[in-house]
């Protein structure tokens, strides 16, 4: 190589570290900004838990016979005896969120006054503050809509005065149309007398139009029992229990296939746990823990490129183009919001799939030069034992984000923010929908970042640093990745499984498998409880 030649390519790489560090700068205040915008927003679990006790009401109403047995000992032990007093707190809880929610946002609302002189700038305050007042709005209806079923929960567990005062709070306050709906309920239970042939279908519209399950059904038998339409109530206690038979059924196959899978990961975690203190006591020092369990882990990848390839990649291949270029391009050709359930199925595939697409090619174009790769390099081995590491892996994550989760409830207190996604499917209905959004979580997540994550950033860290240390950033990548502030915990835990199954096995496989499993397994469970409750 001449000399013109070392000093083009010297300022060539000057040039590039340039661009790359305005862009990591850029990026950081971009993600820094992205994960506070999710501080306020409500967790995906709070709804989660919402949908599960309504399931859980419509399941309690079943009334099995002889030839139900073992599916009414389950129904027992999924209900409880303390359902009404539960669902209750789960209301006021989910009610109390969304009272500081709108009290956040009040005072977002007025940091929003208008101060500047330049007329875009107004326009643009003007934007965010209709856009803040319509979402107090939406808040403040979601609580009168709780409020109503507060009432009705109240009034089953006996205490019918403190549900009349309830919908009366709603009358005083509420100006949409759950002001009618409270009176309505308000009458069947304080007034029934006034209640005749003439007003109970407008009544009954109210109700079939405002409640669904348990709630609807409660409602619905007090005016019919008011009314003495016995053949309404007979009627209505049919598909009641149609329903309910299904509710429980759906319950089962929420609940057994959580509690085998994480018993099993708890066996298994308490498996390798005595299998490493038999081998201590054995003083088996040449069979220690990391050959036992994680042979070869601590082995790195020869990585031929240098740190600079890996920032070029995740800067300019994942985190530009993934997370601002294709999204501001994508925004100003559609609006997601205005689009149908399919649609946005349709756009949240495709868009991930283009953003997989030009990060894959951002990484081939990065390492291109670097070929032929290391023989363990982007591994997919057919033949190993990857299926029993993928198996082995999801049933041990399981136990740990589980108990992980329940620690970072704790700190964001339904706050935090959750995938979208989990929202759409909870309660979409399209079933054209739901396959591209399974397809876009199930198959085309799992390859894109497992080969991104784990297959090259995890593996080029080796290089630096020790196998522990690269699954542990990696993981924790993984999870900031995600962009909600409430996920990163879980997610980073999920990470470092995922890590420690592909250092183990050496084979992407294994690590997409596990990614596939946990994103199908959670996307089913929300599937059943949507369409359930």
């Amino acid at each position: 190589m001449s000399l013109d030649d070392r000093h083009n390519l010297t300022s060539f790489k000057s040039l590039r570290r340039i661009l790359l560090s305005v862009l990591t700068v850029f990026i950081i205040f971009k993600l820094i900004f992205s994960l506070i915008e999710t501080i306020d927003r409500p967790q995906i679990q709070g709804k989660f838990e919402l949908y599960q006790t309504n399931l859980v009401l419509v399941a309690s109403a079943w009334k099995p016979t002889s030839d139900d047995e073992g599916l009414g000992a389950l129904q027992k032990s999924i209900v409880g005896t303390d359902l009404l007093k539960s669902a209750i707190q789960q209301y006021e809880t989910a009610r109390e969120s969304d009272e500081e929610a709108i009290v956040k946002l009040k005072s977002s609302l007025a940091d929003l006054a208008p101060s500047a002189t330049d007329p875009k700038s107004q326009r643009s305050i003007e934007l965010q503050t209709n856009l803040v007042a319509r979402t107090i709005s939406s808040a403040q209806t979601e609580i009168d809509k709780i409020d109503l079923r507060i009432g009705l929960l109240q009034s089953a567990n006996n205490q019918p005065e403190q549900a009349i005062k309830t919908w009366n709070k709603v009358i005083a306050k509420s100006t949409n149309k759950s002001k009618n709906v409270a009176a309505s309920l308000v009458d069947i239970w304080q007034q029934p007398s006034e209640i005749n042939t003439n007003t109970s279908p407008q009544i009954t519209a109210e109700i079939t139009s405002n409640f669904d399950g348990w709630f609807r059904d409660r409602a619905l038998e007090k005016l019919y029992t008011d009314l003495g339409d016995k053949t309404e109530l007979a009627q209505l206690e049919l598909t009641e229990q149609v329903r309910s038979k299904n509710a429980v059924i759906n319950l089962a196959l929420i609940t057994i296939p959580r509690v085998v899978i994480g018993l099993s990961g708890v066996g298994l975690i308490i498996f390798f746990t005595i299998r490493f203190i038999i081998t201590l006591i054995q003083q088996r020092v040449e069979r220690t823990f990391s050959q036992i369990l994680l042979e070869q882990i601590d082995t790195p990848w020869s990585s031929p490129w240098d740190w600079e390839i890996v920032w070029q990649v995740f800067m300019v291949g994942f985190f530009f183009v993934g997370q601002f270029l294709l999204p501001v391009l994508f925004s100003a050709v559609v609006n997601p919001a205005t689009l149908t359930a399919r649609g946005q199925g349709a756009y949240v595939f495709s868009s991930y799939v283009l953003m997989s697409g030009l990060a894959i090619g951002v990484l081939y174009l990065s390492i291109k030069s670097y070929f032929p790769l290391p023989p363990d390099w982007f591994k997919f081995n057919w033949k190993s034992n990857w299926l029993l590491w993928g198996i082995g892996g999801y049933l041990v994550a399981t136990p740990m984000v589980i108990v992980v989760s329940l620690i970072n409830d704790k700190i964001w207190q339904g706050q935090g923010g959750s995938n979208p996604l989990l929202q759409i499917v909870l309660e979409g209905k399209d079933s054209i929908a739901l396959l591209l959004f399974f397809l876009t979580a199930a198959v085309a997540a799992p390859l894109f970042e497992e080969c991104l994550f784990r297959g090259f950033l995890l593996s080029s860290l080796t290089r630096y640093v020790p196998t522990w240390g690269a699954i542990g950033i990696s993981g924790l990548l993984f999870g900031v990745a995600h962009l909600s502030l409430s996920e990163i915990l879980p997610l980073t835990t999920l990470g470092i499984i995922l890590g420690i199954v592909y250092a183990r096995t050496r084979n992407l496989l294994a690590p997409i498998l596990l990614h596939s499993l946990w994103n199908s397994s959670t996307l089913v469970s929300l599937y059943i409880l949507g369409s359930g409750s």
